[in-house]
């Protein structure tokens, strides 16, 4: 990659300095200066779009204790690759689409590796804690239950339904045909619903129509 210098490429900021940046570049102006080597250019990239990555990872996975690793991954691939980016209008849904990649393989690697439970009590203390809240609950049972399911399946309930992409940005994003983004969630709503139908506070929040 041109662009990148090694501060750059090997400092991606915590999350906690997510800020909009005072500049009024574009992301075309802020990938050319990437890719020129500007110095700061992958921390303005980082500034205005952190916090849009960490919320697509975080309504993919949840509160997982990998999800900070995950968005640092998440732009060290970009800042390293960013010389596939066709389109340089295009970067916040680019690095969607690199995120839902990072999050894919995450998946499949706990998948393998038979590490299918309900989040552990380490991980919920991480979700609002401040008073009663049904959401809270809501949000355990809701992870739980994609806990269970096959990655792709997971991947396609969480992007048309929490995400609320329409079918076909969906399927560019996961990389699936959009027959086949069609099938996986079909099966993944199908296998999701049978499980909430258990699960009292599911079952009445779906009673209600809320997706």
């Amino acid at each position: 990659m041109n662009g990148l210098s090694n501060r750059d490429a090997g400092h991606v900021r915590p999350r906690e300095v997510y800020s909009e940046p005072a500049t009024l570049e574009s992301d075309a102006d802020l990938v050319a200066a990437l890719r020129q080597g500007e110095a700061g250019a992958a921390g303005r990239i980082y500034d205005r779009h952190a916090k849009h990555v960490h919320a697509v990872v975080y309504r993919l996975l949840g509160p997982e204790a990998e999800l900070e690793d995950i968005i640092q991954e998440v732009f060290i691939y970009a800042f390293y690759s960013i010389d596939k980016l066709r389109d340089p209008v295009a970067l916040k849904s680019w690095l969607r689409g690199i995120a839902t990649g990072q999050v894919r393989s995450h998946l499949r690697r706990r998948w393998r590796s038979r590490w299918l439970s309900f989040l552990s009590h380490d991980e919920l203390a991480e979700l609002p804690s401040e008073g009663p809240d049904p959401h809270t609950d809501l949000l355990r049972e809701v992870y739980g239950i994609l806990d269970q399911l096959p990655p792709d399946e997971r991947m396609a309930v969480v992007l048309r339904r929490i995400e609320d992409l329409p079918i076909h940005e969906a399927a560019e994003v996961s990389g699936m045909s959009v027959s086949t983004f069609k099938r996986r969630y079909a099966r993944g709503q199908a296998h999701f619903l049978a499980r909430a139908k258990g699960r009292p506070a599911l079952a009445k929040w779906l009673e209600q129509g809320t997706p």
